[in-house]
């Protein structure tokens, strides 16, 4: 028998197709990595407003909300180079207003948060 120990999914602002399955990972403290974590973020009018409040980027702002879905998740962008590595780790230390959580989290129709 082996163990799982993590569950990589796509998921991110934009698709949250794999929620229950994050859910899953919560409750049985699974890693979830999420695939494709700051895809299509830079047309969701929540993620922009928060970027521009921040002075930072749309792709920084995904990364952020997904830090603050779940201590789950554990998102593993793609860095093409050293700029896009340092961006992406300084996307942890933004900390989001609780509206534009909200907002985000809100911002796809017919989405609801199960929380």
């Amino acid at each position: 028998m082996t163990a799982v120990v993590s569950v990589q999914n796509r998921y991110n602002v934009a698709d949250r197709s794999s929620e229950p399955m994050l859910d899953l990972c919560e409750q049985e403290m699974l890693v979830f990595l999420p695939w494709a974590p700051i895809e299509d973020t830079g047309a969701i009018p929540a993620v922009l407003a928060a970027a521009r409040r921040h002075r930072v980027s749309e792709r920084q702002v995904a990364l952020a909300w997904l830090l603050t879905r779940s201590q789950q998740v554990l998102p593993i962008p793609g860095s093409g180079d050293p700029e896009h590595v340092e961006q992406n780790v300084a996307a942890a230390s933004i900390d989001l207003w609780p509206d534009e959580i909200e907002a985000i989290t809100r911002a796809m129709r017919g989405w609801s948060s199960p929380r």
